[in-house]
């Protein structure tokens, strides 16, 4: 709960007026707006309608520009892994995973593609953290692409949507023993013109999130303090 009202806390000092900026990436109408006054995507999954995921969203200025954070948290409020995004390149600049002793860890990069920027292009996303146990560590790759334009019905309205179609390789190393383990994931990920992330699902659909609502700060904090 410390991080979480710290999180909390760091926004609200940065979230002085509300703005909004451009980015040079072509499919930048399709991502998060950048916007100092936070927001909050509640997303269901509409096989177990139970299960909700909170995705926070703001934008920064600092010394290296200006950045769109999206942090993400589970049903109770507990914070899960945060990204920070170049918001003219809208690649990922920062990856902050919370690790199995319930801190804040800084993720080492290896590749910061988000979004392809063409179709047909593979943008790949790489990091390193962290394992279960002190002798091991978490690899994660991310390959996404970009499939056809649709429109689809989000928040009752119809937005034109792009499609990511995603494969995801999670690899548990053990260095010292070279013992490896691995898990793929097959998703896809729906992103609105003007709003971002609105639905996504895996390939076998044991999870299907749909977007259901937008939150203020102050309502999100109200709702999980319930």
């Amino acid at each position: 709960m410390r991080i979480f009202y710290f999180g909390i806390l760091f926004s609200v000092l940065c979230s002085c007026s509300n703005e909004v900026s451009t980015s040079s990436h072509p499919y930048a109408a399709y991502f998060y707006n950048y916007d100092t006054a936070p927001k909050v995507y509640r997303y269901r999954d509409i096989i177990h309608g139970l299960n909700e995921q909170f995705h926070r969203v703001y934008g920064i200025e600092d010394s290296k520009g200006k950045h769109i954070v999206v942090e993400r948290y589970v049903q109770d409020g507990r914070l899960t892994e945060a990204f920070n995004f170049n918001l003219d390149s809208l690649n990922v600049m920062d990856h902050m995973v919370v690790n199995a002793l319930g801190e804040n860890e800084k993720a080492t990069l290896y590749k910061d593609q988000c979004l392809p920027k063409a179709k047909g292009e593979l943008a790949t996303f790489t990091s390193k953290f962290s394992g279960v146990t002190d002798s091991t560590v978490f690899l994660m790759e991310v390959n996404r692409r970009l499939s056809v334009k649709k429109m689809r019905e989000v928040l009752s309205d119809s937005l034109e949507c792009i499609t990511l179609e995603e494969n995801a390789i999670y690899t548990l190393l053990n260095p010292f023993t070279k013992q490896e383990s691995q898990q793929t994931l097959e998703t896809v990920a729906y992103y609105a013109k003007g709003l971002g992330l609105v639905a996504w699902y895996d390939a076998k659909k044991r999870s299907h999130f749909q977007l259901e609502e937008i939150l203020s700060q102050e309502k999100w904090i109200k709702l999980i303090s319930e």
